[in-house]
Order: C-alpha cells, then structure tokens, then sequence
C-alpha cells in the first residue's frame, strides 16, 4: 500500500480519531521540555516499540487526559513560563556570541579586503585556521615505470 493510498483510506474514515496518547516528541510540539516531562508526568502510561528503529528504546506514551490534566495546573503554568523565559535567554545569549565573533573577526575581514582578496570565502577560511603554516611538500615517490634501459649493444 503506497502513501497516497492510506492517506485516501484515512480520508473515507470520516473524522480522525482522537488520540489516546502522546510521545515525547508530541509533548514537546505542545511546548513541554525534557524536564518538564520528567517532574510533571513522571512515569509513561504505555511503552510501544519503536516504530522507525526496532533496535532503539521502546516509545514513551502519555495519556491525553493526564496530560490535559496536568496543563490546566498552577504548577505547569509556572514551569511553562520558566522553560520559555530560559529558552529566550539563550537565545539572546547566542545573538551575542555570534555578534561579539562578528565584530572580532571585521577588522581582519577590512585587512584582508585591503590586501586585495577577491575570495571572501577563501579569506574567512584563512581567517578561521589561524596562522599560515608552511607545509614542505614530500619528496617525490619513486616511479616504477622508469627502469633503466639496457643500450641495444650491451649483450644480456
């Protein structure tokens, strides 16, 4: 059965069924972190087999009640403003890092375009490995196909 073909007999169905449980990864689309999983829901409801990797940790499912039940707490609210409070943290943290290697490495780019660089790519790769280091090239192997040859008058 192709994917066109079950997407076509899910659709003659009628409505989706409503899920009963959610992995992980559907918990973290509704906003959950790790941690949050962890202290608010503790132990999953059902443990499947992986679906993708018969070989990887059985799948962790949550019921959908539970975890409705859990979102509408006081306690969930204040974890969730926490979790989105730190994830704006860091990513102002990356902003700055990003900008503070920007603005490092601007006075170099300036050098190397007065130098007359045309490869910005190729500088900033330059830039990037440090120094220049001389590297002696190894000497020449021997090639098998020069044998000395034997002169017509010499006898064998």
């Amino acid at each position: 059965m192709t994917t066109d073909e079950r997407d076509r007999d899910q659709r003659d169905q009628g409505p989706r069924a409503r899920r009963t449980h959610l992995s992980a990864a559907g918990l973290r689309a509704r906003g959950w972190t790790a941690g949050m999983i962890r202290r608010l829901l503790g132990e999953p409801d059902l443990r499947q087999a992986n679906p993708y990797f018969r070989t990887a940790p059985p799948t962790r499912l949550y019921s959908v009640e539970r975890i409705e039940a859990v979102e509408r707490s006081e306690e969930f609210r204040a974890f969730s403003a926490l979790a989105v409070r730190r994830s704006g943290a860091v990513r102002e943290a990356a902003l700055r890092r990003r900008r503070a290697v920007r603005e490092a490495a601007l006075p170099r780019l300036r050098a190397v375009d007065r130098l007359g660089a045309v490869d910005r790519l190729g500088a900033v790769d330059r830039l990037r490995s440090g120094p220049e280091i001389q590297v002696r090239s190894p000497p020449p192997a021997p090639d098998d196909r020069k044998v000395a040859r034997r002169s017509s008058q010499e006898p064998p």
